[in-house]
């Protein structure tokens, strides 16, 4: 009888096969986690010679090639260029502006319709900054004052001009106030050309022109080449967002 007895599993045992297997888990979860971050640090090695020593070698002689290139090319300015006068922090510019012109003529792969619409503009800007305002008011001034018989012409060409003392210094201020006035002009139409048209002042105008065409004419071509040819009759090729070879 006592040999047919069943044997009993022992708590102990439970306790042991749970232990077991809790540290099996943990073998496997420590040995992925060690996996994973051979993979990231792997990752990284392998991202900092990728992105951090041979783009940055490529970036850095690239840079090195432009450097060169660029020296070449604004050699000119450089020699003339100060910091203490705005003239030639506009001369600057526009000699960026020259450079993109040649660029764009050269390397330009745009439809020439467009291409000679911004060039068109882009000279437009380089001829407002050429502009001598002052010189225009001294002009426009001087020749009020010779009809005014105001003036002694010489024979060697010289001109004097016959101040009144009493209103001298209201035609002094005068004059100043005729510089200032055509200056804000000059730097008006210089940024309108660099901001260029506004797009619904534009559609606006190809509405009104396609209201007032007639049927026959609309008729004629279809709806998109209608609106490109009105387009191309409304925009000047202003906005230096546009600007590039």
């Amino acid at each position: 009888m006592g040999l047919d007895k069943k044997k009993e599993e022992s708590p102990l045992s439970k306790e042991v096969v749970r232990e077991w297997e809790t540290e099996q888990e943990y073998w496997v979860e420590w040995e992925k986690e060690l996996k994973e971050d051979h993979a990231k640090w792997s990752t990284k090695i392998q991202n900092f010679f990728v992105y951090r020593i041979s783009w940055r070698t490529r970036d850095r002689w690239r840079n090195m090639k432009w450097y060169f290139h660029n020296l070449k090319t604004f050699q000119p300015i450089l020699k003339t260029w100060r910091s203490y006068d705005y003239h030639y922090q506009v001369d600057l510019f526009k000699f960026g502006i020259e450079q993109l012109i040649k660029a764009k003529e050269y390397y330009g792969n745009e439809c020439a319709e467009d291409a000679e619409k911004r060039i068109g503009a882009m000279r437009a800007l380089i001829a407002e900054i050429d502009r001598d305002y002052e010189e225009e008011v001294y002009e426009r001034l001087n020749f009020e004052r010779r009809n005014s018989g105001r003036v002694t012409e010489y024979a060697d060409g010289s001109v004097c001009f016959h101040h009144d003392r009493v209103g001298y210094e209201d035609e002094r201020h005068n004059l100043f106030e005729e510089i200032a006035k055509e200056r804000k002009l000059h730097y008006q139409k210089i940024f309108d050309l660099i901001i260029g048209q506004d797009e619904e002042d534009i559609k606006t105008e190809i509405e009104r022109r396609i209201a007032a065409m007639s049927e026959e004419e609309k008729n004629s071509m279809s709806e998109g080449e209608l609106y490109r040819k009105l387009y191309m009759e409304v925009w000047d090729g202003s906005g230096i967002e546009g600007w590039y070879d």
